[in-house]
């Protein structure tokens, strides 16, 4: 289908590595990156999907391997191609372990109503059963879709589409890994075609984070029983300039560990709040000591139903942008 300027539509594939490019390497224990990007993609090439498709090298590592930076780069890189009026969408294809972080950067930095869809595997290139070819195959349809404006960036795997900022990687091995927190999924795959499911109930237009560059120094701190003050005297001590902490159920701490927050909130370190729980997130329910709500009154900031690795992406964009406690309050609003 040609446009108006006789310029072919086209979705452009980013190739960041992961599981959905490795393959077992002589002499080595596991499998480790393969450079099967190429392979990979002249398997789509029976596919009818009147766009063409244009592939980026943009890394071939593992997830793990991706720090903030790197997804704060590529997320700029992302939302320079959806300016090309002859680019229709774009596929990630990215490492399961942290995909969901990347996709949250996506869609915290990107300001675009065009689809961009993040994908991967949980199965090795030639390994038996195989998901990487059909996930890559769906994702690239996703992109096709009237997909509503605020929806944002999103996560395609297992024949689901999540959003974003609801995506989770629940388990390390089964094929089907990713779930949704309580908001369910955005469509799903039907034969040979993605439907779209409707909207889930925070589909409203969100503020984007867009700074310039993102503050990298922030810890995320899991709170254990018994816990004492020692590891967030040692994040403030290393120069960290925000921390998450993910307490216990609805967000309450360990006592041990509040006077080590209220010296980090004076000092104008910003401390948000989320919990160890994939349902439910964070309220300011108890005003005990550690609690959700006594440590709100404290000036901690509550991060609602997002997820500990998430507020930290989110707190790292919003240090890009301003240092004041009130402002990144602020910022933590409509999450």
């Amino acid at each position: 289908m040609m446009s108006d300027s006789n310029k072919q539509s086209e979705i452009v594939i980013f190739f960041t590595g992961g599981t959905i490019g490795m393959s077992p390497s002589e002499g080595v224990h596991g499998v480790t990156p393969g450079g099967n990007f190429q392979r990979l993609l002249d398997q789509l090439a029976p596919q009818e999907y009147n766009v063409s498709l244009r592939p980026v090298t943009w890394s071939d590592q593992p997830s793990p391997h991706m720090r903030p930076e790197d997804m704060f780069r590529l997320a700029r890189e992302v939302e320079a191609e959806l300016k090309n009026e002859n680019v229709d969408g774009v596929v990630i294809l990215h490492g399961t372990d942290v995909l969901a972080e990347t996709a949250y950067m996506c869609d915290l930095v990107i300001d675009s109503d065009k689809p961009v869809i993040l994908t991967g595997s949980m199965r090795y290139y030639s390994e038996s059963g195989y998901d990487g070819i059909r996930n890559l195959i769906n994702a690239v349809r996703a992109c096709l879709l009237p997909i509503p404006p605020g929806t944002g960036t999103c996560v395609l795997m297992t024949d689901r589409l999540f959003t974003a900022r609801d995506a989770v990687k629940v388990n390390s091995l089964n094929v089907d890994a990713f779930e949704s927190r309580e908001a369910g999924i955005v469509g799903y795959v039907a034969g040979e075609n993605v439907i779209l499911a409707g909207c889930p109930l925070h589909h409203k237009q969100r503020r984007k984070l867009r700074p310039e560059s993102i503050e990298k120094n922030v810890a995320l701190i899991t709170s254990y029983t018994g816990m004492d003050r020692s590891l967030i005297d040692y994040a403030k001590h290393v120069g960290n300039k925000g921390l998450v902490i993910e307490g216990f159920g609805a967000g309450n701490v360990p006592p041990g560990i509040v006077p080590a927050i209220e010296d980090c909130v004076e000092n104008g370190i910003p401390v948000v709040l989320a919990t160890r729980c994939i349902e439910g997130g964070v309220w300011p329910i108890y005003g005990y000591p550690g609690g959700g709500a006594d440590l709100q009154d404290k000036g901690v900031i509550l991060c609602g139903r997002l997820g500990g690795p998430k507020a930290r992406i989110r707190l790292m964009c919003a240090l890009g942008l301003t240092s004041d406690m009130d402002q990144i309050r602020d910022l933590f609003e409509d999450v």
